[in-house]
């Protein structure tokens, strides 16, 4: 009888895994794209219940693959890895390790916060216009806030971390390869797109690879086989944000720049230098190789094909509108209520015919959820930039320079992000959430880092 019951789960295991063998076949009979992605979604499952650092690395990773990966629409690949990653915490935080169940978050008063956005968002549905948009928004700003806890989880040494980011550079490498070997719309004047479908977020998200990704280099002492993955994924970044020839991520990669000279510390000179090299470079591109379409459109803006004309309306959403908003996700339902008032507007198409997003983050925030949700929202913004700051200023004093450059370098790309946002709506951005879910990680890395070297013990693990 014993050994009949010991072979009662191995049996029940093996036909649940013929029964979602039978079901990918038939699917893949039905349509292949979504058996592939069926597929995929087990190994990921397996994955993230067997090692959540694991699934934080492949979310990563795939968080900029979302318009080229087998499943889109409801069932996009980002949110059921997100689902997935939801549930794989709450299985560790229940029936987990006793560190995972007692610390769960190393600043409670900030989960408040992140509660009340959360919640706020969800609330907007009872004045929106169109309460379904509201409530599809809160299932996208969910996910995204519980990447604070699960990320807290899953990375608990420094060489998680390091995964973690190496998995962020690979995301964008990848990104930037398949926009440079997959031509652009010729409608688009040769755009690059990325594998994330839009020029000026693939922009935003390049710059934020190309800081990662010479931090992990820099600080990759006697691993030259990483140092010379990291330089690849440089150079690819580079050349797949000139193709973007986003505005924005110019300027994005500007803020960059000064970010980083700003950090150098006793490198300052060397960080101007490669400043300065890297503004000489990006002159030179658009100055000479540039396409003259491409470069006409970069040196004559023209009000921004009509983003103007969309922050004019966006403005007058806040005017009427200030303490609450339209409602969470109703920018695109609402602005056309908007149009016809004092001021003069160049392109209606953008608000009548094809309705756009704000394309500036902070506006959409302020017109969407109000001066609350606002509020709530850049204070999520800052908590975070000001961990990853003072991760940089506790692992410095403790002597980790391997922590101190990759918390600098997370300085540096939220503070692009920060700046390409301005010209771009992502405020449900993946890669934007999980940088600013990996800032009081860092945090408490250096700070446990410094009190073992301030004790004289050995350093955590890892």
């Amino acid at each position: 009888m014993t050994a009949r019951a010991e072979l009662l789960p191995n049996r029940i295991l093996a036909a649940g895994l013929l029964t979602l063998a039978l079901l990918v076949g038939v699917l893949a009979g039905y349509s292949p794209p979504l058996a592939v992605g069926l597929a995929l979604g087990l190994v990921f499952i397996t994955l993230t219940l067997a090692n959540l650092t694991a699934g934080v690395c492949i979310f990563a990773v795939l968080s900029f693959l979302d318009t080229v990966l087998p499943v889109q629409g409801a069932l996009s690949a980002p949110k059921l890895l997100g689902l997935m990653l939801m549930l794989s915490w709450l299985a560790m935080v229940t029936a987990g390790e006793r560190e995972h169940r007692e610390r769960i978050f190393s600043h409670p008063a900030f989960l408040f916060v992140l509660v009340l956005f959360v919640g706020w968002s969800l609330i907007s549905a009872t004045w929106a216009e169109y309460p379904g948009a509201a409530i599809a928004a809160f299932t996208r700003y969910l996910p995204n806030a519980f990447l604070f806890l699960i990320v807290f989880a899953a990375v608990r040494t420094r060489d998680q971390l390091l995964w973690v980011v190496g998995a962020f550079v690979v995301g964008a490498f990848l990104s930037g390869l398949y926009g440079i070997a997959v031509p652009a719309p010729a409608g688009d004047v040769g755009r690059l797109s990325g594998a994330g479908g839009d020029p000026n977020e693939t922009a935003a998200a390049m710059v934020a690879g190309l800081a990662l990704a010479t931090a992990l280099a820099i600080a990759a002492r006697g691993k030259p086989l990483v140092r010379m993955a990291c330089t690849v994924a440089v150079v690819v970044c580079t050349l797949a944000l000139f193709l973007t020839s986003s505005r924005g991520g110019l300027i994005a990669l500007a803020v960059a720049l000064i970010a980083a000279v700003f950090l150098g510390g006793r490198r300052r000179g060397t960080m101007l230098a490669a400043a300065v090299g890297a503004v000489l470079v990006t002159v030179f591109y658009f100055a000479t190789i540039a396409p003259a379409a491409v470069r006409e459109r970069v040196i004559h803006p023209e009000g921004g094909t009509g983003r103007v004309d969309i922050w004019t309306v966006g403005w007058r959403m806040v005017r009427d509108n200030a303490l609450e908003g339209v409602g969470s996700g109703n920018f695109t339902t609402a602005s056309i209520h908007y149009l016809l008032e004092p001021g003069k507007l160049i392109r209606d198409d953008f608000i009548v015919d094809t309705p756009k997003v704000a394309h500036n983050t902070y506006l959409q925030v302020l017109a969407e959820l109000g001066l609350v949700g606002f509020v709530l929202f850049m204070t999520i913004l800052l908590f975070s930039f000001v961990c990853a700051y003072k991760a940089h200023q506790v692992a410095a004093r403790a002597g980790d320079r391997e922590l101190d450059i990759i918390a600098r370098a997370t300085v540096v790309a939220l503070t692009a992000l920060f700046a390409a946002y301005f010209f771009v709506s992502r405020d449900y951005g993946k890669q934007l959430w999980l940088l600013l879910a990996l800032c009081p990680v860092m945090l408490a890395l250096a700070r446990r880092e410094l009190q073992a070297r301030l004790s004289g013990a050995d350093p955590p693990p890892g």
